[in-house]
């Protein structure tokens, strides 16, 4: 794993807290990442199924999260966010310079999902180093293999559904970025925002229940900030809440449509300068997705040919340990 040996793996919860019905899940998880690792040592915060008392909707005061996630960069290989909800933000206020001069140092990989898009991004934008957008909780039988593979650093494959634009000419390749749309805006709408040289990133946004207005708003956004000017592609993939009998599907066609349509300018004025904007429709990233949900390692590696093949790997290929980064 390019000379890295995760011997420790842990479980933190600086969001909101698991059901305790879960646990018998977060064993299972643990199972099947031992199956790949082999013998780890595992710790489980002590707020993974805790409510805080003065905030119920976040596991523990900020303190104690902030000191738990602390305490886990400096022990850990293999860095888990157990679930989404809110608060992994809080814990921006927390990091300081030291913490993320020992991330950039020990490289640990770090996995989570929705809410903790704040975190995945930012501890690429600051340290160089790449981490994954997965619900780990979701480890089964369907996407244990590639999960081997990409903390592995071997590629792994993905289908997309359905070009939004013109299929681009030639393969496109890049950094992965993004995540979850809303907390990925909120993430780049800061006093002092990340200044990312956009020309060297595929975006890949998701989210859930939002309606056409909310995501009007959110793709605004990023067009304030001048993301679609100049990013190799554009990844969407699930906008509303997956239900496979009810009107996800209609939900989602008017997304498409929506996005298609807002940035038909941006896409015309790139095709005339020769750059044009591919924008991919995939089906199997978001939330709730039920077979090969998709892992988008966040900055690191990513290529999409024109027959809508997605290909992932934790490093850049041609780079020594993924330590150069487009932030």
């Amino acid at each position: 794993m390019n000379g890295v040996q995760i011997k420790k793996v842990s479980f933190i919860a600086p969001s909101t807290c698991l059901p305790r019905c879960e646990k018998g899940l977060v064993s299972k998880t643990i199972r099947r990442l031992k199956k790949i690792l082999g013998p780890v040592e595992i710790e489980l915060s002590p707020h993974l199924f805790s409510s805080d008392e003065l905030i119920d909707h976040v596991t523990a005061p900020l303190e104690d999260r902030a000191e738990n996630f602390k305490k886990s960069i400096r022990n850990a290989d293999l860095i888990i966010s157990v679930a989404g909800g809110t608060g992994a933000e809080d814990i921006l206020f927390k990091i300081d310079r030291k913490d993320y001069q020992v991330i950039k140092k020990r490289k640990p990989i770090f996995i989570g999902f929705s809410d903790f898009t704040f975190l995945l991004n930012d501890i690429h934008y600051n340290s160089h180093i790449p981490a994954i957008y997965f619900p780990t909780l979701r480890l089964g039988p369907g996407n244990f293999k590639k999960m081997s593979d990409l903390l592995f650093d071997q590629p792994i494959f993905y289908h997309g559904t359905l070009w939004l634009t013109d299929p681009p000419p030639r393969r496109v390749s890049g950094i992965p970025l993004g995540g979850n749309l809303s907390t990925f805006v909120n993430y780049l709408n800061r006093k002092d925002p990340p200044t990312y040289n956009w020309k060297k990133y595929v975006l890949f946004i998701e989210d859930i229940q939002i309606d056409v207005e909310d995501l009007h708003r959110m793709v605004a956004a990023l067009r304030r900030h001048k993301v679609f000017n100049e990013i190799k592609a554009l990844v969407v993939g699930s906008l509303a809440y997956y239900n496979k009998n009810g009107n996800y599907r209609y939900l989602q066609r008017e997304h498409l449509r929506f996005i298609r349509n807002y940035l038909q300018d941006i896409i015309k004025k790139r095709k005339e300068r020769g750059n044009p904007l591919p924008i991919l429709a995939v089906s199997n990233f978001g939330h709730n997705i039920p077979e090969d949900l998709m892992a988008v390692p966040i900055g690191g590696y990513v290529s999409i040919d024109r027959y809508k093949n997605i290909t992932f790997r934790l490093h850049h290929p041609r780079r020594n340990n993924g330590r150069k980064s487009g932030a």
